[in-house]
């Protein structure tokens, strides 16, 4: 499988290019397509939360209470440095010290968090969480789509790894990755159908305005123009 760092290359690249494609739709500002990015690259991680490595879990895990301090600094006003210093701090302390130590006891590598049950939620809490800090339903909808790209991308990235070219061969590890459901563990997978179900039910009274979102961007894509129009070129004449 890919290792973190081919990982959060990947995730970038793919970020990267679906904000230049928002912000060619004029949906976002520029600082929210740069949001949208690292929301995107970051969320190429998320299936490695149950590393077995220290290391690797480490930098997840701070590298998320920084984007979760992040977000709650830019959408909420403090009313001096030392609280927003505090507030940076317990964070830090509430992601390294209570909730890793919980994923590191429940958490099995390539395992329920491999699969796209999972990515299902981790897309549906994104969107819930983004409701629940007062962003827009327009930019919750967005974040919850780089959130399921880039979750996709890593898995799709290790299934690429599991293929032994050279070789001509499936690696061992083939198909623990993008599989939809963990049937090996049927709890734990079970909780991940049942609060993405929850999460759905909680998001019907938008569905309508989803959806509407969708058929504008469906629109606006159909619009995109993706090459040049050579034609608007003023071409050299060739002397004889």
């Amino acid at each position: 499988m890919a290792n973190f760092s081919t990982h959060l290359k990947a995730s970038t690249i793919v970020s990267a290019t679906l904000s230049s494609v928002i912000v060619s739709m004029s949906e976002v500002s520029g600082f929210q397509a740069l949001g949208l990015f690292i929301v995107g690259a970051l969320a190429g991680l998320l299936p490695d939360l149950d590393s077995d490595k220290s290391k690797s879990l480490n930098s997840l895990f701070s590298i998320f209470a920084i984007l979760v301090a992040g977000v709650l600094l830019l959408n909420y006003q403090f009313d001096s440095i030392l609280e927003t210093w505090m507030l940076g701090l317990c964070i830090y302390l509430l992601f390294m010290y209570a909730i890793k130590p919980i994923f590191e006891h429940f958490t099995v590598h390539r395992a329920t968090l491999h699969s796209i049950s999972a990515v299902c939620m981790f897309c549906a809490l994104t969107f819930h969480s983004c409701l629940l800090l007062g962003v827009t339903l327009h930019m919750s909808v967005l974040s919850s789509m780089f959130v399921m790209v880039g979750a996709l991308t890593h898995l799709i990235l290790d299934e690429c790894y599991s293929v032994d070219i050279d070789n001509k061969e499936l690696k061992a590890s083939f198909g623990t990755a993008l599989k939809p459901i963990d049937l090996r563990y049927p709890v734990t997978s079970l909780t991940q159908v049942c609060v993405t179900i929850a999460c759905i039910y909680f998001a019907m009274p938008h569905f309508s305005n989803i959806g509407d979102l969708f058929d504008t961007w469906a629109t606006k894509l159909h619009a995109l123009t993706f090459l040049p129009d050579f034609s608007d070129y003023q071409w050299p004449i060739e002397l004889s």
